[in-house]
C-alpha cells in the first residue's frame, strides 16, 4: 500500500507554533490534506506527553501506531543537539527523532532530560553530540529512526553555513552508518541533493516542518509499505525492499524556502552564491555579513554537476500549497473568503488536496462545472496547469525571508 507520510511537525507547546496544534486539529487537517501517517511532533514535552495518550489509541490494531479518526500517529521530536566539539567551536544542529511507541518515547525522555530541560519548549535543547545521542538512543532501541533535519538551512541545519559539518561522517562519527535519511527542509529539493555523491547511500525525504495545522503535508513522502506498522516504516527508510520503500516525494519549488539564496535581509539584497564571493561576504550597505544560502552551501559541498540523477534515486513532484495557488489564480490573499469558498468546493469534489493538485485540469473543470462560477474555475485549473508544467514565476527566498511564487505575466 502506498502511505503519503509527514514526520516533521511541531505542537502549540514549541514556539512560534499555532494553538491548535494538537491531536484534533492535526487529524482533521491530515485528512484534508491526503496524508495517512503524521509525526505528533514534540512528543518529550511532558504536557503534550500526556495529551498525545489521551487522544489516541494505542493497540494491537494499529501496528505500533497511535490513531485518532482514521489517521495514524507516530510519536516523534525534534531535537535541538547543542554541544561543543574538541577544537573549541560550539554546533547547534536539529535532528528529527522518529520512536516506535509511547513507551520508548518516554524512555527516549528520560534519556535526555539530565542534558535538557524538558517541558520550557517542544523542541528541547539537548546538550549531547550527534554521535553521543544517535548511540545511546539506539542502545535504548535500535529501530529508533535519526533524521538530521533541513540539513542545509544555514542555522541549525547538520550542514549549513553557519556552523554546519561538510559530511555525515564529520557530524555523526561512529554513527554515521546508522543515518538511514536526511530531510532536505524547505530551500532544498533532491535535484540539489543529489550533486552529493556522498548523499547516495541514505534516502532523501521531505517533510512539512509544520507550525500549524494547513501546513501539513506542504512537504511530504510517500512510502510503499506492506502494512500499515512502524515495522514497515522503520523498513522503508533504514532497509528498503521491493514491498518497503521510498516511492516519491512532494517538494516546495525549493526558491520559496526562506533560504535558497545568499542575502541579507535587512537591506534586502538577495544575491548569487558569486556575487557574494565578489563582495567578500559583507553586504555593501552595512558591511555586515551575508548569509549563505542553501544553493550556496551546496555549490561548496558538491562533488557533482547539476542534473546529474544516481540510478537509484526516487522521483520528486513540486506543488504549491492549494489555497496558495487559488489566491494567485484569483489575485487573492490565501485566506480570504473568496479563496476559502473556491477551497472547500474542490476538496470537497476530490476529497483532500494532494489529489486536487495533482488532477488534469480537464478532470477540474468537469468535476466543478456549475459548482464555481466559470471564470474562476478557469482561472484556477489554469493555475494548476501551470503549477504542474512548472511554468510559475519565482523570486527566490533569502536570509529568513520566504520566497515569492506566481503566475508568469502572460
Amino acid at each position: 500500500m502506498k502511505v503519503l507520510v509527514d514526520l516533521h511537525i511541531h505542537s502549540k507547546y514549541a514556539r512560534g507554533c499555532s494553538p491548535k496544534m494538537d491531536i484534533a486539529h492535526m487529524a482533521a487537517s491530515a485528512k484534508v490534506k491526503g496524508l495517512q501517517l503524521v509525526g505528533t511532533g514534540d512528543a518529550t514535552h511532558p504536557k503534550y506527553f500526556e495529551e498525545i495518550k489521551k487522544e489516541t489509541e494505542e493497540g494491537n490494531n494499529s501496528g505500533g501506531f497511535l490513531l485518532r479518526d482514521s489517521i495514524f500517529f507516530v510519536p516523534t521530536v525534534e531535537v535541538n543537539n547543542i554541544f561543543e566539539l574538541p577544537a573549541g567551536k560550539k554546533r547547534r544542529v536539529h535532528t528529527l527523532v522518529v520512536l516506535p511507541s509511547l513507551d520508548i518515547a518516554k524512555r527516549f525522555s528520560d534519556l535526555i532530560a539530565p542534558f535538557s530541560k524538558l517541558g520550557t519548549d517542544g523542541r528541547p535543547w539537548v546538550r549531547m553530540s550527534l554521535e553521543k545521542m544517535t548511540e545511546e538512543a539506539l542502545a535504548l532501541n535500535p529501530k529508533i529512526l535519526i533524521i538530521p533535519a533541513h540539513i542545509w538551512t544555514p542555522w541549525f541545519g547538520c550542514f549549513g553555513a553557519k556552523g554546519g559539518f561538510s559530511s555525515l561522517n564529520e557530524a555523526f562519527g561512529s554513527q554515521a552508518k546508522n543515518i538511514h535519511a536526511i530531510e532536505t527542509g524547505l530551500s532544498s529539493d533532491p535535484p540539489m541533493n543529489w550533486r552529493c555523491s556522498w548523499l547516495d547511500n541514505v534516502r532523501i525525504l521531505s517533510f512539512s516542518d509544520a507550525h500549524s495545522p494547513d501546513n501539513l503535508a506542504r512537504e511530504a513522502s510517500e512510502f510503499e509499505m506492506q502494512e500499515m506498522t512502524y515495522d514497515c516504516l522503520w523498513r522503508a527508510i533504514a532497509a528498503p525492499d521491493e514491498r518497503n520503500h521510498l516511492v516519491r516525494t512532494l517538494e516546495f519549488f525549493p526558491q520559496e524556502g526562506k533560504y535558497f539564496a545568499d542575502g541579507h535581509r535587512e537591506c534586502g539584497l538577495r544575491l548569487t552564491a558569486a556575487k557574494t564571493k565578489a563582495l567578500g561576504g559583507r553586504c555593501p550597505k552595512c558591511g555586515k555579513k551575508i548569509t549563505r544560502g542553501v544553493l550556496g552551501r551546496i555549490d561548496l559541498l558538491a562533488d557533482r554537476a547539476e542534473g546529474v540523477k544516481p540510478a537509484k534515486a526516487a522521483p520528486f513532484t513540486h506543488l504549491v500549497p492549494l489555497r496558495t495557488l487559488i489566491g494567485m489564480a484569483l489575485g487573492q490573499g490565501a485566506k480570504t473568503q473568496k479563496v476559502e469558498r473556491a477551497y472547500d468546493a474542490l476538496i470537497a469534489a476530490f476529497e483532500n488536496e494532494i489529489a486536487v493538485l495533482e488532477a488534469k485540469p480537464q478532470k477540474i473543470q468537469e468535476k466543478l462545472a456549475g459548482k464555481i462560477e466559470a471564470e474562476i474555475l478557469k482561472k484556477i485549473s489554469n493555475a494548476v496547469s501551470l503549477m504542474q508544467q512548472e511554468k510559475l514565476d519565482l523570486r527566490p527566498g533569502y536570509d529568513g525571508q520566504y520566497g515569492e511564487v506566481g503566475l508568469p505575466a502572460e
